[in-house]
């Protein structure tokens, strides 16, 4: 489907991202996740060639973008925010659309549009913020490409319009077999929705893994001391998400046998093992260098 090779971008002479391998599958939702800062947006912008790559390839079905550009057809990239569609009205951005993508599908945009009550003849800037994410998310899929990138498109936007939207991406995976690509702070809704994630660290992609397998190779466990430890955990360098007095809850991974054996020979008066969300997996991956 979509493969990245070996993807550097250097901005001010600074790598900001660095030698990205990536291979997206058909049909799959796929989550990358990163603190602010660590090159998401850029990476993204990368694969649309809104900013040209230092060295690296970009195929989709083996062919290069940078090389054939009209395959970017196939491939829509939609931003935090689109300042582009701003004088525009539904109706006409739907002609403008026509224009550059032959296989705009305007039936599925109008009964998408009707779905959710959007307004046709206000300009797109007039919008609220969900509303300006629902017309982009609608207007993305009825170009028909084989891959969409969403860059936090669950942003500022209240519970209901959040549903509808992840509701809309899982929906058309299903009927359509469009492949997702999606950054997004809101960690929660990468849990419900994506695959198999992929983490940007140090400019880097640190991990690709199966949600579920992600999940499965972490404990959250709950401690107990007859005495405050919480400077040895932390030297330790073993995240603490909770401390509270002698009560303390940390994150490891099932086989870092070291680590249990440190707790343990601690003393613990209480160890209580739970399952992890991917949020608490992310805080423990990434709030290292800031909170312990």
């Amino acid at each position: 489907m979509l493969e990245i090779k070996n993807l550097t971008k250097k901005i001010d002479n600074i790598e900001v991202v660095k030698d990205i391998n990536l291979k997206l599958k058909s049909g799959e939702i796929f989550g990358l996740l990163g603190r602010n800062g660590s090159g998401k947006t850029t990476l993204l912008r990368c694969i649309q060639q809104i900013l040209n790559v230092d060295q690296g390839e970009i195929l989709f079905e083996d062919i290069s973008i940078i090389d054939h550009p009209l395959i970017k057809r196939n491939v829509v990239y939609m931003p935090v925010q689109n300042p582009a569609f701003d004088r525009y009205t539904y109706k006409q951005l739907v002609r403008l659309l026509r224009t550059i993508y032959p296989d705009f599908d305007v039936t599925y945009a109008n009964e998408l549009v009707n779905r959710y009550d959007l307004p046709e003849n206000k300009k797109y800037r007039e919008l609220s913020t969900g509303l300006k994410k629902q017309l982009s998310l609608i207007l993305s899929f009825s170009i028909r490409p084989a891959v969409i990138m969403l860059d936090e498109p669950t942003d500022g936007i209240d519970a209901v319009t959040r549903h509808d939207l992840l509701q809309l991406m899982i929906d058309e995976v299903a009927n359509k077999g469009t492949t997702i690509l999606i950054t997004s702070h809101r960690l929660e809704d990468i849990e419900r929705i994506c695959n198999r994630i992929a983490f940007l660290e140090d400019n880097q992609l640190s991990e690709v893994i199966e949600v579920e397998d992600l999940k499965d190779d972490y404990v959250k466990v709950q401690l107990a001391y007859d005495n405050d430890v919480e400077l040895k955990i932390r030297k330790r360098g073993i995240p603490i998400l909770e401390s509270t007095g002698v009560f303390y809850t940390v994150i490891l991974k099932r086989d870092d046998e070291d680590s249990h054996e440190f707790l343990n020979l601690l003393a613990p008066r209480i160890w209580n093992e739970l399952s992890v969300s991917l949020e608490e997996v992310f805080i423990a991956k990434f709030g290292g260098k800031r909170r312990w």
